[in-house]
């Protein structure tokens, strides 16, 4: 059998060539070989020969050897112009026929068209191998799910045999079936056919075949990719609230229930992680995480908390691969409870009044929003009354005032002062304690 050599060192052979023959072309005006290699983009057995001559090459001549021994296995003097000129251009032969396959030696002689006659020995290499490639190949399905995760890839690989252009199937070869993360390797068939399953673990993935190299002198082959994409269960999530206003201090549970859907129906998710979130709006990035707590054997959960201000409780369940990536075989659900309001406290720090100035009265008050927040405008109704139960007349309002006073009131009849603030959306109303003022 011919040793056999890369195809790399080949190119690095030929590319030496034609960098230093041309030089000595040059000092003796003859023609020159510069390299001779396969065709590589077309037919392994045809041999390319660059030459260059100013008068033009009129004959070519190449001889085919063993690489080890440099037995002489085949000569062909029949070329055809591929590209370029007769004085500078690259010749292709008629297709090489050899018993085996195998990297060979190549010496060649140009001859021009003034009879000037050149033998270049070992200027180049036949890289006489079989073209691989992969038909009919298909996958049994392009989708996986949650119950079937693999894929099967089943296809043929075959070989074009240099020269003759034979095709026969490759039996007995490597192949490999590859998914991004996960791969089988499998061996041909006699009639070059193979199945490969593998595992898809991302929500997107390609699968192709590949043969590497893995009998001599076969070139590699690698099937076009087939795109495999994940479709997963679909989660539900509901969310319940036990009220929809409280005060401020006043806790508010939240229950619902996690459900995924099974050969079309929708079925509980015990023992899953609801993962609880407090949110400002409906957008689910308003939300931010509090707690998560475990759905009981009718996928139902509960969660109680005191919030500060209004807002929603959502639910998200997400499950995990081992590796802690999110399980593309599971959707993501997200559930989210109607608006809660937080009803803020407010209250009088200090109400008090009496006659002062010639028995006229003077009232004075001091008002704050307790629980942190405040509106952007509020009011207060300072009131009076006869008898300190009903009757109340609004004697002054004062706006956005926390301090507040009236003064120089001539009332000579007993009286009952109050201050009151009326409340507002999300805001208590609150009512001051009820100052007695004698008469004169």
């Amino acid at each position: 059998m011919p040793k056999i050599r890369s195809l790399v060192a080949t190119l690095v052979v030929g590319a030496a060539a034609a960098l230093t023959a041309p030089v000595a072309a040059e000092a003796a005006d003859q023609p020159v070989v510069n390299w001779a290699h396969s065709d590589f983009g077309n037919d392994y057995g045809t041999l390319l020969v660059s030459a260059t001559a100013a008068d033009g090459v009129s004959a070519i001549t190449a001889h085919i050897l063993t690489s080890d021994a440099r037995q002489e296995v085949a000569t062909v003097d029949a070329f055809a112009l591929r590209s370029g000129t007769a004085a500078d251009g690259v010749w292709a032969s008629t297709p090489i026929v050899l018993d085996d396959l195998g990297a060979y030696s190549v010496d060649v002689e140009v001859t021009d068209t003034d009879g000037t006659h050149v033998r270049q020995d070992g200027i180049g290499e036949l890289y006489y191998a079989m073209f691989t490639y992969f038909d009919n190949v298909s996958l049994n399905r392009t989708s996986t799910t949650y119950d079937k995760r693999t894929v099967t890839m089943r296809g043929t690989l075959l070989g074009r045999r240099p020269g003759s252009g034979v095709v026969e199937p490759v039996a007995g070869a490597r192949v490999y079936v590859l998914g991004t993360l996960n791969f089988v390797e499998v061996t041909t068939k006699p009639d070059g056919t193979f199945a490969g399953t593998v595992e898809i673990v991302y929500e997107s993935e390609d699968v192709w075949a590949d043969y590497g190299l893995t009998q001599p002198m076969h070139t590699r082959a690698q099937s076009e990719p087939v795109r495999v994409t994940v479709s997963p269960r679909p989660v539900r999530v509901s969310v319940n609230l036990d009220k929809a206003k409280l005060t401020r201090g006043e806790s508010l549970t939240a229950t619902g229930q996690i459900t995924w859907k099974v050969a079309g129906v929708w079925t509980p998710l015990a023992g899953v992680e609801a993962f609880v979130s407090i949110c400002s709006s409906t957008d689910q990035n308003s939300c931010d995480y509090v707690e998560s707590v475990t759905t009981d054997a009718d996928g139902r959960f509960s969660y109680t908390t005191t919030p500060s201000g209004d807002g929603y409780i959502g639910v998200t369940h997400v499950q995990y691969t081992p590796d802690g990536a999110v399980d593309p075989y599971v959707k993501p659900g997200f559930g989210q409870s109607r608006l809660f309001t937080v009803r803020q406290p407010s209250a009088f720090t200090s109400f008090y009044g009496g006659r002062y100035d010639q028995g006229r009265i003077g009232v004075y008050g001091n008002f704050a929003f307790t629980g942190g927040r405040s509106p952007a405008h509020f009011e207060i109704k300072l009131q009076y009354s006869a008898n300190g139960v009903d009757g109340w007349r609004t004697h002054t309002t004062f706006t956005d005032q926390y301090s507040f006073e009236v003064t120089g009131v001539d009332m000579p009849g007993a009286v009952y002062w109050r201050a009151v603030y009326p409340g507002d959306t999300g805001f208590l109303k609150t009512v001051s304690e009820v100052v007695a003022i004698p008469a004169l």
